[in-house]
């Protein structure tokens, strides 16, 4: 007789974990990605998904758009989704005056 409410109650709570399993991962990497986008800066140093090194020179948030400086006179417009991360001001082999690593 009580059985069909305990089942119910059963089947409400798989469908509520899986979809807290499913979806939440995903809403806690656009939230990651947006505060990272909202802290970018002009001037700041980044390294983009392709590996790309260079320095903010322009940021449009609402056109979701970034210029970079990849080297003197070469700057490039991307989407601010492509910055894999930003970096500190200067590495070890620029303040040696090289211009790549293997030098």
């Amino acid at each position: 007789m009580g059985t069909g409410s305990g089942d119910m109650t059963i089947w409400i709570l798989l469908l509520g974990g899986s979809m807290l399993f499913l979806f939440l991962p995903q809403w806690l990497a656009r939230r990651k990605e947006s505060k990272k986008i909202a802290t970018l800066e002009v001037g700041q140093r980044v390294m983009t998904i392709g590996g790309f090194v260079g320095q903010l020179t322009k940021v449009d948030r609402d056109h979701n758009m970034a210029r970079l400086r990849l080297g003197e006179g070469i700057e490039v417009d991307i989407l601010l989704n492509a910055i894999a991360r930003s970096l500190p001001e200067t590495f070890a082999w620029e303040e040696e005056g090289n211009s790549s690593p293997e030098e």
